[in-house]
């Protein structure tokens, strides 16, 4: 759960959209840029060999590479031969040049050698060599030596006959010894991107916080809306389009404030405004009740009266409760004692009904408002009494749950129906023919204010179970 409000969070979303596709580029360059810089360096090494190459069939006397027989090792040609390509081979830094013929056999080497020696490397070169024997200049692709060094080798045709043909060739070989430049760049690349991103991390993760923590102020603001606390005004830095969406909050809940406290103002008035005719009629009806004593008929109708202005005061004073801020007085409260005085208080009208009180309790002392918990207490209790029928059964739990102090209260009485359980908190919504439908919404509302919670559960026809939350500390 906790993972999934992470993940879902705008810092997370902002971290995951910025850094997977950059990361992605970023480990992306390390090949493509190995692979460019590898190309162009193997370009620059055969041109290099190539050039090398083609300078070096214009050395005078070449053409007699190619009458050159097994045996003239010793012979002018070959040696003057053998020290120019050698001298060249010290000039441009190569391993080596040397001249062959179409049967791959050796004329001459910088290195020396044996005249009429089979060059088995020209056998794996057998695509470049065909192509340098009709005229092309070519190159072979990269490959080890003996020595665990990679190398390479250019060929240019060098000695024609009479037709024009190629009938000997020279190749150059020469080492690569661009691999350890380029790890080190490769290296530094790695370096370069892993500093890049954990950079990159820092001032996305700063940007978010900027962009997530006035939305994580807006929505605590509207978590304590929803608890029904407006009086906290939300402070906090913000720019741009988050600044205006702090400010137009803010605002709107400066309005409903004015509007809850402009509707608590009416209610009140209207209750004061209703109350004060009913206490008049009250004294009214007590004097009557006095006068007509002996008068049964009479007595009867004015008690009638008598029951529908006490019903009609109730209703004042609950609309009074509900529109009055909540001013909760927090100290040391032991619940257990609250509903023994609210058991006694009731005991008339559980007795009445024969209704069974089974308890389960766990005793522990909360944080809390006495008088308002009693208040919790009664309402929740009067449900269930009227609920169940004569002899019905009302079970009552306290116990630990967590962090939280749970009091549950289960009744086997007629139940909500299901389509109304939406509505069950909601003010003046009940299902009685004489309610207010103040009672468990002043209960929800007295709750929230000392953080705590309310659930219900019903089966119809079956009973209710609702249950208390309040925090232990």
């Amino acid at each position: 759960m906790k993972f999934n409000i992470i993940k879902d969070s705008v810092r997370f979303r902002i971290l995951i959209a910025t850094l997977l596709p950059i990361t992605v580029i970023f480990i992306s360059l390390i090949p493509i840029s190995y692979y460019y810089l590898k190309s162009g360096f193997e370009r620059e090494i055969e041109e290099r060999l190539l050039s090398v190459a083609s300078i070096s069939v214009s050395l005078p006397n070449i053409e007699y590479a190619i009458e050159l027989r097994e045996g003239d090792e010793d012979s002018r040609v070959y040696n003057f031969l053998v020290l120019k390509l050698k001298s060249l081979k010290e000039a441009s830094s190569v391993k080596s040049l040397f001249i062959f013929d179409r049967e791959n056999r050796l004329l001459v080497s910088s290195d020396g050698g044996k005249i009429g020696k089979k060059i088995s490397r020209l056998l794996i070169d057998n695509k470049e060599i065909n192509q340098v024997f009709n005229g092309i200049k070519t190159s072979s692709v990269l490959f080890k030596g003996e020595d665990g060094f990679f190398y390479k080798s250019a060929y240019v045709p060098a000695i024609y006959d009479e037709n024009n043909n190629v009938i000997a060739a020279l190749g150059v070989s020469a080492s690569v010894s661009y691999f350890d430049t380029l790890n080190n760049i490769r290296n530094g690349l790695i370096l370069l991107i892993v500093v890049s991103l954990l950079l990159l991390i820092i001032i996305v993760t700063a940007v978010s916080k900027g962009i997530s923590y006035p939305i994580t102020s807006l929505i605590e603001q509207a978590k304590l809306i929803a608890r029904g606390d407006m009086e906290k005004s939300i402070n906090t830095r913000a720019y741009g389009e988050i600044e205006i969406l702090v400010n137009t909050f803010e605002d709107m809940r400066e309005k409903i404030l004015n509007r809850d406290r402009e509707m608590q103002m009416m209610l009140s008035g209207i209750a004061h405004e209703i109350r004060n005719p009913l206490a008049g009629m009250q004294l009214m009806i007590d004097l009557l009740l006095e006068k007509f004593s002996d008068n049964q008929e009479v007595l009867q109708l004015i008690l009638q009266i008598n029951n529908e202005l006490k019903y009609l005061t109730n209703v004042v004073s609950s609309f009074l409760r509900y529109s009055r801020n909540i001013n909760i007085s927090f100290q040391k409260v032991n619940p257990v004692r609250i509903l023994d005085e609210v058991l006694d208080l009731l005991s008339s009208e559980i007795q009445k009904k024969g209704i069974s009180i089974k308890k389960n309790i766990m005793e522990k002392e909360l944080e809390s408002d006495n008088d308002i918990l009693k208040q919790i207490f009664i309402n929740i209790l009067l449900n269930a009494i009227q609920a169940v029928n004569n002899s019905g059964e009302i079970h009552i739990k306290f116990m630990v749950d967590r962090d939280k102090y749970k009091m549950v209260f289960i009744d086997n009485g007629i139940g909500i129906k299901e389509e109304n359980m939406k509505d069950i908190f909601k003010p003046f919504f009940t299902t009685k023919e004489k309610g207010t439908g103040l009672g468990l919404a002043l209960v929800k509302k007295y709750l929230l204010s000392m953080r705590g919670d309310i659930e219900l559960k019903s089966i119809y026809g079956k009973g209710c179970e609702v249950s208390i939350y309040l925090p232990l500390s």
